[in-house]
């Protein structure tokens, strides 16, 4: 009999060949997900009254960093997206009934915005519940317009105002 008779049982692979199914899965998964990334970005980018718009947090010892992204103004909400979030909800959304502009100005050294310079920085202060924050953003000149007209707009009294009853 010398000869080895199959069993029914699958030889197992070898680990050359185990790795490299781990490597394409591993290269799958990234490349999926960076097209699910760009696909988001379009879909962000098509809704309307979207503009490009870099954020970061003040207060405390030392600001946050300047981050990159998209805003909308929608609801009474500024919502901000950052860019590399696998969800479609945004990062940061603050109501316009308890934002206040504090000043603008052209960036300057001190700003640390890494972005185009032709950009303005707006300092605002945000009323969240229980506490006062401040942030700031750096935007286009056209989009200052739209933002400080967009704050201007909210009703008489504010959000509270409107919940309270009064039409």
């Amino acid at each position: 009999m010398g000869l080895i008779e199959y069993t029914g049982l699958v030889p197992l692979l070898s680990t050359l060949e185990m790795d490299v199914i781990v490597a394409a899965a591993v290269v799958v998964i990234v490349a999926l997900a960076m097209i699910w990334l760009l696909v988001r970005h379009q879909i962000l980018l098509r809704r309307r009254g979207v503009f490009v718009c870099a954020f970061r947090a003040i207060g405390g010892a030392r600001p946050g960093r300047w981050m990159l992204g998209v805003a909308q103004y929608a609801s009474g909400t500024f919502r901000w997206y950052r860019p590399i979030n696998p969800f479609m909800a945004p990062s940061v959304i603050l109501r316009r009934g308890g934002m206040e502009m504090i000043e603008h100005h052209h960036p300057t050294g001190s700003d640390g915005v890494p972005f185009i310079t032709s950009q303005v920085v707006v300092s605002l202060s945000t009323r969240l519940p229980g506490r006062l924050s401040r942030c700031q953003l750096a935007v286009d000149p056209g989009v200052l317009t739209g933002l400080m007209s967009w704050l201007e707009a909210g009703p008489p009294g504010g959000v509270d105002y409107l919940s309270a009853g009064h039409s």
